[in-house]
């Protein structure tokens, strides 16, 4: 380096620095000391800090203040249990009060069958012949489901499982039941009126062959599509002469359930014996001194009937626990409606045409047997599980309830069938497969049934004690004389004469059922006797969303002690 270049690079060196920007400096100290602060965890920057923003900054502060809230009542809730446990005030459910308490009072009314449970061809002529006469679409609905059942020749069957030979025909048994005018009787009739065409077509043609017959020549045997009074023994003769199998068409279940437990011999028993085998079908041997001996290739009819609800509910109480009724499907009916507006003739019309295509297209001289899809039977195999699950939760309330579910998955085999033939095109065959489409509208149709069989042993037949209990208690308790904030096991035996009379395992299941329902909870960290919790909290909604109950059975119970009051 020459000389003049050392003096220039000492002159440089030794020239005073420029200061820095002032802000520049501040923004590096305030990061800096925004660093030092994070890593020795003293707290955050009063302004921004290392947010990325002010909304980052406040969304962060008010989750530290929740934090802190919740902390607070959870040292509040510790605080108060412990004063509960050295004998201060009885707890609850913290839900409870927030809850809307559900209607245990009425008589359950089911949701009706819908259009779309069935297959297109009867959930049509559901729908249009229900619109033209405005009655509950479920009457039309079962009665149609059972008629068509009947026409399908019972030597059609479907195989549910090859492996145990589980073979099922569409044979159906069904009833209405509905208080006087809720068109029973016309929905059966209009569901069933062309199976009465066509029998009395083939009635006529047999009058023909036995007038053109020679002399000496046996008589044809006679056909038949249906049957409305027929003692066991007649209907053995009838059904030898059809194999297909027959349909029972009572409009009255009452007369048709006393034909059953009539005798002259003492053999009523002996006759429903006889009457639930027909549910089932199959071969049946006879050999009688009198007649002497007969076998009937196929066992089986469809059954039709109505009735009302009280009728059956007497009944009921004067037959044997046999499981007959449990083998119907029922269909609870409402009121019907007062504005129809349609027309239902060519609907009847396009019904009659496909009872005439089902009857053909399945009638055989040997039996044909459809298979299951891989699909379809996977539906199958997961609605009978369902099923199972609910036998084994219903058969402690309701035994007779439990025991009609239990018959659920053979229904569901003959439903599929049913619907398998009326879900095809008319004027085809149907195919040797039953796919998922018949099957899943099976499934919904046997669930729409279930609906209508809880109303039915849980409601009108009162086979379900606990729920009946459980009704007589919430109406005690709306008809209480001032609004109650807890009651207990001694109010109820007071205030409630089924309470009274009443087993305690059934009290018991009362009671849950209406803790279930909304209506008590009970007093949690007190005392509990036999089972007996001391005290249960009152929803103090029953009284505002019950109030038109309490006041109608505060006015019965006072029409009572007067009647009893005067005559004393």
């Amino acid at each position: 380096m020459s000389d003049d270049e050392e003096r220039e690079a000492i002159r440089e060196f030794l020239a005073p620095q420029a200061e820095p920007d002032p802000y520049v400096k501040a923004a590096q100290d305030n990061w800096e000391a925004a660093r030092i602060r994070q890593e020795n965890g003293t707290g955050r920057d009063p302004r921004i800090g290392l947010y990325e923003s002010m909304e980052a900054k406040r969304a962060d502060e008010a989750h530290q203040e929740k934090v802190l809230e919740e902390a607070r009542l959870i040292a509040q809730a510790r605080a108060e249990e412990a004063r509960i446990k050295a004998g201060g005030a009885v707890h609850q459910d913290a839900g409870f009060e927030y809850r809307i308490p559900r209607d245990v009072l009425r008589k359950v009314s089911p949701q009706p069958y819908a259009f779309d449970d069935v297959p297109r061809s009867i959930g049509e002529f559901a729908y249009y012949y229900s619109t033209a006469t405005g009655h509950d679409p479920s009457g039309i609905i079962v009665s149609a489901v059972t008629a068509a059942a009947s026409v399908i020749d019972d030597r059609y069957r479907l195989v549910v499982r090859p492996e145990s030979n589980w073979i099922v025909s569409a044979r159906q048994w069904s009833f209405l039941c509905g208080e006087p005018s809720t068109a029973k009787s016309p929905s059966i009739r209009a569901a069933t009126g062309h199976i009465k065409d066509m029998h009395n077509v083939l009635f006529q043609r047999w009058i023909d062959k036995c007038k053109a017959r020679e002399k000496g020549e046996p008589r044809p045997e006679l056909p038949a599509l249906y049957t409305s009074d027929s003692t066991v023994a007649a209907l053995a003769d009838a059904l030898i002469a059809n194999e297909r199998g027959l349909l029972m068409l009572t409009e009255e279940m009452s007369s048709w359930i006393g034909a059953i437990d009539s005798s002259n011999k003492g053999d009523a028993a002996k006759n429903r014996g006889d009457w639930l085998q027909l549910r089932d079908g199959g071969p049946r041997q006879i050999n009688r001194v009198d007649r002497g001996a007969m076998l009937v290739p196929n066992w089986g009819v469809s059954v039709i009937a109505a009735c009302t609800p009280s009728g059956l509910a007497k009944q009921m109480k004067e037959m044997p626990e046999d499981g007959l009724i449990q083998r119907f499907i029922p269909s609870i009916l409402a009121p019907p409606k007062f504005d129809p507006n349609g027309d239902a003739r060519l609907a009847l019309t396009t019904w009659g045409q496909w009872l005439e295509w089902a009857w053909t297209a399945t009638t055989s001289l040997y039996p044909r047997y459809i298979t299951l899809s891989a699909g379809a039977r996977a539906l199958f195999d997961a609605e009978e599980r369902e099923i199972k699950k609910l036998v084994i939760a219903t058969e402690g309330f309701s035994p007779a309830y439990a025991s009609h579910l239990g018959k659920h998955p053979g229904m569901l085999g003959e439903i599929a069938l049913t619907f398998h033939v009326f879900g095809c095109g008319a004027g085809g065959q149907p195919a040797n497969e039953l796919g998922e489409e018949a099957m899943q509208c099976a499934i919904r149709y046997l669930r729409k049934a279930r609906r209508h069989a809880h109303a039915l042993y849980t409601s009108i037949l009162s086979s379900a004690p606990a729920f009946e209990l459980a009704s007589a208690l919430a109406r005690s308790i709306v008809a209480a004389d001032s609004a109650l904030t807890t009651i207990g096991r001694d109010w109820m035996t007071q205030h409630c004469q089924m309470f009274k009379k009443a087993d305690d395992e059934t009290r018991l299941a009362a009671v849950q059922i209406l803790e279930d329902a909304d209506w008590l909870s009970a007093q949690t960290h007190v005392k509990v006797y036999r089972g007996w919790p001391r005290a249960y909290s009152v929803h103090p909604k029953v009284f505002e969303i019950f109030a038109r109950e309490g006041e109608q059975w505060r006015a019965r119970r006072a029409a009572v002690k007067d009647a009893i009051g005067e005559a004393t």
